[in-house]
């Protein structure tokens, strides 16, 4: 089965093959920020499963690719951010 893309989506690959997604302006503290959380993480004590849609594992994917870190970094440290209250969850 072939995916399915939204617009948005359809829109940031585009840039993507064109070559015209722009850094952040605040790349290196993101990046800095980034590592250390990966450092605080780097001492792994459990391994958790869980399961994204679709949608949601090709946006990671494509931080992934902006940021220049593996996935599973991004996902601990937000998880990190989140029990250390840097960051509110709202749903």
């Amino acid at each position: 089965m072939k995916p399915q893309f939204d617009s948005e989506e359809i829109d940031i690959l585009q840039k993507h093959e064109n070559n015209l997604l722009k850094i952040s302006k605040t790349r290196k503290l993101d990046m800095k920020n980034a590592i250390k959380a990966v450092d605080d993480t780097i001492q792994l004590k459990a391994k958790m499963n869980f399961l994204l849609t679709e949608k949601d594992m090709r946006k990671l994917k494509l931080k992934e690719i902006e940021m220049g870190i593996p996935s599973q970094n991004i996902v601990t440290a937000l998880v990190h951010k989140y029990l250390e209250n840097k960051i509110e969850l709202t749903i």
